[in-house]
């Protein structure tokens, strides 16, 4: 059904950027663009996979399966199909639930949006390997755009991922759903107004919510646009905008909305910042400090044993959002600084990713309780804004020696191909070790390959 003749100016914003991405073509992504997705999107796929083990991925898994409803998309990792809104919203916060997702220092740096829009989508239409690389750089696109003119949101306790992604999943999923240019606009209008989230959520099952709630409203959207649902076509123009409302017009770092348009196809936003995989299965503001200490550990060729206090000085927006220093779940766990370290004094350098510390047992094992007193937090003064400032470890050695390690923004970034490829079959274990070597086999040559292909080797 087509939607209704638009009553709204040509140029605005919000237009100019559907017709972009509407137009955009395979052909027209750049070197290495699709390689970029493709190792994100298998990545993707392994946490999907692993997340099953989670409780909050038991709950959600078993709430679609007794759902009963129309088996439309794969849950990935689940063996069953369900809608393809419902399979969005429990894909996404599988792809979320044990913090191993993609992250960056910009709201939109979190691929899992795109990605599990377009993976669910794709697979309900067994959209080709092509559509899906152009539909979820689209995505990506307008969740970056999204990101950098109105990161100062975050500053105020949205949540990133949660505030651009319905917007990320709308135009994949539109894409893949072959909406028309005029319906990609009203599925924008329709899913923008539900992009908020809060930093709140962490450290409970609420924070898997960052992710599969958005991706859940971004896919509706698109669905109902295709059947001719209008909305308000300009969501992005004038007074009471989305960035108005959301990151607002004072403050240190206020809305600029001519970020949405500027440099438009020039250069793709995943080119332009860094989007860093993690190796660790805890927020993204947890890892300098894991790193530095592992850093610390290898260099000085020192376990455990050697090490008889550590102190984490890290500022003030880390210690916002990861502040439990005595956790008592997994969820907990994953966002709180101590922890992470903690768990390096137990089982020293881990296998990657590493996982062991963020769980329920791990949050109240008696060695982790142990070797967290061994860890301090000092927090340094300054402004609580979103950000990856340095961080600094600083290791009492049991010889009375003191070390050092700063660790600026997403350190952590350097791996070759391979070792990611190793880390996804870490991940994908439970698939078996054929499964998941076919499945590196089609992501990797996802141009002659189609999404349902995929889908049917996680079943």
């Amino acid at each position: 059904m087509a939607a209704p003749v638009l009553d709204v100016e040509r140029n605005t914003i919000t237009r100019r950027i559907s017709e972009y991405l509407f137009g955009l073509r395979y052909d027209d992504l750049s070197d290495g663009v699709a390689e970029i997705v493709k190792i994100f999107t298998l990545e993707a796929i392994g946490h999907m996979v692993l997340a099953h083990a989670q409780p909050v991925s038991r709950m959600l898994v078993g709430y679609a399966r007794e759902l009963g409803a129309k088996r439309e998309a794969q849950i990935f990792g689940g063996g069953f199909k369900t809608s393809v809104a419902e399979a969005a919203y429990v894909n996404g916060s599988l792809a979320h639930a044990d913090e191993l997702e993609s992250y960056g220092t910009v709201p939109g740096s979190g691929l899992v949006p795109p990605i599990v829009a377009g993976l669910t989508v794709g697979d309900y239409k067994n959209s080709s390997g092509r559509d899906y690389l152009t539909a979820v750089v689209a995505g990506i696109e307008m969740q970056g755009r999204l990101g950098m003119s109105g990161i100062g949101a975050c500053d105020r306790g949205f949540m990133g991922i949660s505030l651009v992604g319905p917007a990320a999943a709308a135009v994949t999923g539109g894409r893949l759903l072959g909406l028309d240019v005029d319906q990609l606009q009203n599925a924008l209008g329709a899913a923008l107004p539900l992009g908020n989230g809060s930093t709140r959520g962490c450290g409970s099952m609420a924070h898997v919510h960052e992710a599969g709630v958005p991706i859940r409203s971004g896919v509706f959207a698109a669905q109902m646009a295709g059947r001719g649902f209008t909305s308000c076509v300009d969501f992005l123009d004038g007074a009471h905008s989305w960035g108005v409302q959301y990151a607002g017009v004072d403050g240190a770092r206020p809305y600029d909305e001519a970020k949405l348009l500027e440099g438009l196809g020039e250069r793709f936003f995943v080119q332009t910042v860094g989007i860093a995989p993690k190796r660790y299965g805890s927020c993204g503001l947890t890892h300098q400090t894991i790193y530095g200490t592992i850093e610390l550990m290898r260099e000085n060729d020192i376990g455990p044993d050697d090490i008889a206090h550590v102190e984490l000085i890290v500022p003030p927006w880390a210690d916002r959002i990861a502040p439990y220093r005595e956790p008592v779940s997994g969820e907990q766990a994953k966002f709180s600084i101590r922890q992470g370290v903690a768990g390096l004094l137990v089982g020293g350098i881990p296998e990657l990713p590493y996982t062991d510390a963020f769980d329920d047992q791990a949050a109240r094992d008696p060695r982790y309780v142990e070797a967290r007193k061994r860890v301090t937090v000092t927090v340094t003064e300054g402004e609580s804004v979103r950000g990856f400032a340095d961080q600094t470890v600083k290791a009492t050695l049991a010889d009375g020696r003191v070390i050092t390690k700063v660790v600026g923004s997403l350190e952590d970034t350097s791996y070759t191909l391979d070792e990611r490829i190793a880390m996804f079959k870490n991940t994908a274990q439970r698939l078996g070790g054929s499964k998941a070597d076919r499945i590196v086999d089609i992501v990797m040559d996802l141009e002659n390959h189609t999404i349902g292909e995929i889908a049917a080797l996680t079943s």
